[in-house]
């Protein structure tokens, strides 16, 4: 066998092994859902077509708790994606999302800058009493495995309303994370 044969099939086995390893590398991953809800109040308006900006309270992550029923922890998360943020109305009763011409929720924690979670533009007027918003596909482990994070929803109202809307805001996480048994 010349040395080139010889350069090749060496080259081919590191290839070989790097790749075998790479892939039990992937299979040492866990992946899970995190869901939290929070609530804003849309106070009444006397104009449209202004934006109002309503910050929620801290809402705690439960991430360590979290993390561990999932065999990790924070420092084995490599990333926290949102896969949906659904605004529904809690009251009044019979109130539908049909005032609001379009919606943003912020994220913001200790020490981290806002980022945009989720937007609606346009919203219709025949979009009922729940919005499934888009998504920025952006990374939040950084916020999630924070002790608490707040939001920020901008809400832009095309017709005025005449009492308080509360909504409810669900947001689903699915984390990807390193085992603890590695």
């Amino acid at each position: 066998m010349n040395i080139s044969n010889r350069i090749i099939l060496a080259s081919l086995a590191v290839f070989l092994v790097a790749a075998i390893s790479g892939c039990n590398k992937l299979n040492d991953l866990v992946t899970f859902k995190m869901s939290y809800t929070s609530e804003v109040t849309v106070p009444s308006s006397l104009g449209i077509n202004l934006p109002l900006d309503i910050l929620t309270p801290p809402i705690s992550t439960d991430a360590e708790s979290q993390f561990s029923g999932n065999n990790t922890n924070k420092s084995l998360v490599k990333e926290i994606y949102l896969e949906n943020v659904d605004i529904s109305v809690k009251a009044p009763e019979g109130r539908d999302l049909s005032f609001l011409s379009s919606l943003h929720v912020y994220i913001n924690a200790d020490g981290l800058d806002e980022k945009l979670l989720a937007s609606a533009e346009n919203i219709p007027d025949n979009v009922g009493n729940t919005l499934s918003l888009t998504t920025s596909g952006e990374n939040f482990k950084e916020y999630i495995i924070q002790d608490t994070y707040s939001l920020r929803v901008k809400a832009v109202t095309d017709k005025v309303i005449s009492e308080d809307v509360e909504l409810n805001v669900k947001s689903g996480f699915k984390v990807k994370a390193g085992l603890l048994n590695d």
